[in-house]
């Protein structure tokens, strides 16, 4: 069975840097935790899709927009 999938990656990003804030973490706080680097994490956070899919899960899934399923 295949599925069309659709993605707003800008919604998805500035929901993820809506949640960071919320949780009062820094860029460099959220990036620790991820295991992923802080210039990694701005450049998600700015929207850029050169980040990798396995770390935009990583850090998707540390602020709750994820499931812990490694599949979407």
């Amino acid at each position: 069975m295949e599925r069309n999938i659709r993605l707003n990656w800008q919604e998805l990003v500035s929901e993820a840097v809506s949640r960071r804030k919320q949780q009062r973490l820094t860029q460099q706080q959220l990036a620790i935790l991820a295991g992923i680097s802080k210039p990694t994490l701005n450049s998600f956070e700015q929207g850029k899709t050169n980040i990798t899919v396995e770390n935009a899960m990583k850090v998707l899934r540390l602020l709750g927009l994820l499931g812990a399923s490694p599949i979407l």
